[in-house]
């Protein structure tokens, strides 16, 4: 009996020990998503915090006449901050550090703090036709085909992957569909040599081709060269750039991002709306006007965090007077916000909630949740559509984010992603 009692005994210990590591390790995840990996602090600034957290965070700076805490010169270059009572920092030169925060010593995270000077952009939240060119010919898959002997077979399988990129055939470079097919009709059915843009990388690949019942001479190889869509303008900086849609365009049939050789802006209008529905998302139904001179900018990336170029068009180009701040992350907060976009042929702002921040999302456009509570727009589309996406998400006179996409379940909610990440992905090409 003793010895059933000692085993039972062992057993609810090891539970109790289970437990404990699970709630540690729990608590630690929503610690870490709460605190963002980096942070960015306005040069010159004062920025308040009051954490109400049992932590220190310690950091070390070489000149102290950078740093002042709660207004207050520093007298050494050891920094110790109580994370329990609230406290204020200015950094008076732009510059990097490392703050590390600690329980019993114990260092819980390292937190890289930037200090960087304010940046303004003109936020817009107009609907644009965007068309893009893939860099060489993209590859969607490999068919069958019937050959002149009424045989089936597919010459590229294995050979050929969705993904690929052609750029040459036979060393002659490709950047259409027509090309492709004008080469392999001329090759007689002779081998010929791809080069082939597979992960960044270049090889070449040799396919024969066959000739049909018809007399041409097919590779079995689905390709595409373009694609284009309506989507939302977010914002343009005072050098002109722009950003916009705040994911990256993928192909429909691979999901792929789609490497893009160039690409161009047209204006577009909304004609009609498709109300979305829970578990059927809606859409912006217009029309992209590409006529002579209509072209307003020039594509340059397509990135998982929005597509970048130049704006050209006198329309759209940088206004001062129209122009926010771009918020950090840690500006935005739970609450009342306000969504730009053009659903009625005019651009408004509408009113939304950020219901919670994911400060270290491991997606790239999936930073914040934002629900519409605006009883206009929710009777116009029923929350958030296809097409809304890169309308920019405006908190405290600040720009914060940029809309994403929709919650599939309740297309009253969506994604936001970060401002900040969008501009630091403009100002890398």
């Amino acid at each position: 009996m003793n010895l059933n009692r000692k085993k039972y005994r062992r057993l609810l210990l090891v539970i109790l020990f289970i437990n404990i590591i699970c709630i540690f390790a729990y608590g630690y995840y929503l610690f870490d998503r709460k605190f963002p990996d980096e942070l960015k602090m306005q040069v010159g600034a004062c920025a308040d915090f009051d954490l109400e957290l049992p932590l220190v965070a310690k950091t070390h700076v070489e000149d102290v006449s950078v740093v002042s805490i709660d207004k207050k010169p520093l007298d050494k270059n050891d920094i110790t901050l109580d994370l329990s009572s609230p406290f204020s920092v200015e950094l008076n030169q732009s510059g990097s550090y490392q703050v590390n925060l600690q329980f019993l010593g114990i260092t819980l995270k390292k937190i890289n703090v930037e200090a960087v000077e304010t940046s303004k952009v003109m936020p817009v939240g107009a609907p644009v036709g965007i068309h893009i060119k893939t860099r060489g010919v993209m590859v969607l898959g490999t068919g069958k085909i019937t050959d002149v002997h009424g045989n089936t077979c597919e010459p590229a399988l294995g050979i050929i992957k969705s993904g690929d990129y052609i750029q040459k055939v036979d060393g002659v470079e490709v950047s259409s569909i027509a090309d492709m097919t004008k080469l392999v009709e001329e090759c007689c059915g002779a081998p010929l040599m791809l080069t082939v843009l597979r992960n960044g990388q270049q090889i070449d690949l040799q396919v024969i081709p066959v000739m049909t019942s018809s007399g041409q001479y097919k590779t079995g190889i689905w390709i595409r060269d373009d694609t284009q869509g309506i989507g939302t303008l977010s914002f343009v900086d005072e050098n002109q750039r722009f950003a916009a849609l705040g994911h990256g365009i993928t192909d429909i049939d691979t999901s792929l991002l789609i490497d893009l050789s160039g690409g161009s802006l047209y204006p577009a209008s909304v004609g009609s709306i498709i109300k979305g529905e829970n578990g059927i998302p809606g859409e912006m139904v217009g029309t992209i006007y590409y006529g002579q001179g209509s072209r307003l900018g020039t594509i340059r990336q397509n990135t998982s965090v929005g597509i970048f170029g130049e704006i050209q068009s006198s329309m759209w180009q940088y206004d001062e007077s129209r122009a926010l701040e771009v918020g950090f992350k840690q500006d935005i907060h739970v609450g009342t916000a306000y969504i730009r976009c053009c659903v009625d042929g005019t651009i408004r702002d509408y009113e939304i909630s950020i219901n919670s921040i994911d400060y270290n999302s491991q997606e790239d456009h999936k930073d914040f949740v934002i629900e519409i509570t605006d009883e206009t727009l929710l009777e116009q589309t029923n929350g958030i559509i296809q097409g809304m996406s890169g309308s920019p998400i405006i908190q405290d006179g600040k720009l914060v984010g940029v809309t994403t996409h929709v919650f599939l379940n309740d297309c009253r909610k969506g994604y936001g992603i970060f401002a900040e990440t969008m501009l630091e992905a403009m100002e890398d090409w």
